[in-house]
């Protein structure tokens, strides 16, 4: 949750440090278009749930979604989750999502998983192209015997960097997408192991935890992810398939280096508006220095990436408004000055326009 005492927030000085809602970090997180467009119809039938309206309010559209490779930003991906929330009252959403996933939900990482041999290779998939579904989270694989793991089980961790409300939702979802989509695939009967969350569990029943996960299920762990038996490995795939795997490899492997090339310098870029919006409108000369780019380079390279210095600056400032707004109790022109306007009147313009009502009207429906 973004802090909001009294004395972290000063409205007199028109300026409130960047540290105490922003992070690069955040900023660059991220997940698929594909793998939201996936699990919305899992959404919509668990909840009878008109899901448009939320998406829309989350400031994600259909022609995002439309777009399988595009990555949609942290901070609407937690607006959409956190709407949902306050619609159904249901703890168990990462379930719900969790076990909803499918090949598609991964696109071609999905696939490349889909026709490994047998998990050990598609962990290794996982970690390599894990980035090309999203970036709110990494997997790290710690071998049975290393890192405290036993001497006949193995870890697959996900870590997650970031602390808000709706994060817990996120790594039930990741998990719970992890074991449905490896059972699914592997051929065994009686699996061995156990998940862990660094979370404390809901109020949800545990059955329901049960119903994804069988009985071993630990909370307020000191890590999230899966223990399993080391034995897991080596068992089969049903679906296992060379040719179509040295395909998606190969499709992978070109993804992955567009990604590196091309979202990546939009991510850079993102970073260094995020860190200088509360100064105000950030410089395209001054950031084209940061990543140590002439300002015409910058502009030609996002410019083969789809967009264009002003329109990164405006996607910023939306997605960050909808975070900093869920905060009831952060006045309008700290939020105004953190996202670098100078007046809270044209704060209130621009969101109109993404957004289609005001600040304050947003606040009041969500």
């Amino acid at each position: 949750m973004l802090p909001t005492d009294s004395h972290q927030l000063n409205t007199l000085s028109g300026r409130a440090p960047a540290s105490v809602f922003a992070s690069t970090d955040v900023s660059a997180a991220s997940l698929s278009a594909a793998y939201l467009s996936s699990i919305l119809p899992a959404i919509t039938s668990a909840y009878d749930l008109d899901v448009w309206p939320l998406l829309d309010k989350s400031g994600i559209s259909k022609e995002n979604l439309a777009q399988s490779d595009y990555l949609i930003s942290f901070y609407q991906v937690g607006a959409f989750f956190l709407s949902v929330f306050q619609t159904c009252r249901d703890e168990g959403i990462g379930l719900v999502v969790g076990s909803a996933v499918q090949a598609k939900s991964y696109q071609v990482l999905g696939y490349a998983i889909m026709s490994s041999q047998n998990l050990e290779e598609a962990i290794d998939r996982l970690i390599r192209y894990e980035k090309l579904v999203g970036q709110l989270g990494s997997t790290v694989f710690v071998p049975a015997g290393e890192g405290g793991s036993s001497a006949d089980f193995c870890k697959l961790v996900w870590e997650c960097p970031f602390d808000a409300v709706w994060v817990r939702f996120i790594k039930e979802a990741a998990i719970a997408g992890w074991v449905t989509y490896a059972l699914s695939q592997a051929r065994v009967e009686n699996a061995e192991f156990t998940v862990h969350f660094d979370h404390a569990a809901s109020s949800i029943p545990f059955e329901r935890y049960q119903s994804v996960f069988g009985d071993r299920v630990v909370f307020n762990s000191d890590w999230c992810g899966v223990a399993f038996d080391k034995a897991l490995l080596t068992l089969p795939f049903i679906q296992a398939d060379p040719g179509l795997n040295a395909m998606m490899d190969r499709q992978a492997g070109v993804l992955l280096d567009m990604f590196d090339r091309k979202l990546n310098l939009v991510n850079s870029t993102r970073e260094q508006i995020t860190s200088r919006l509360p100064n105000g409108d950030p410089v395209l000369d001054d950031v084209a220095e940061a990543l140590s780019l002439t300002a015409r380079v910058l502009q030609n390279r996002l410019k083969e990436s789809g967009t264009t210095f002003k329109e990164v600056v405006d996607d910023v400032r939306k997605q960050l408004s909808l975070s900093y707004l869920s905060e009831k109790d952060v006045p309008l022109i700290d939020v105004a000055f953190l996202l670098g306007f100078s007046e809270q009147s044209s704060f209130s313009r621009a969101f109109k326009r993404w957004m289609g009502i005001s600040p304050m009207e947003y606040r009041k429906v969500s």
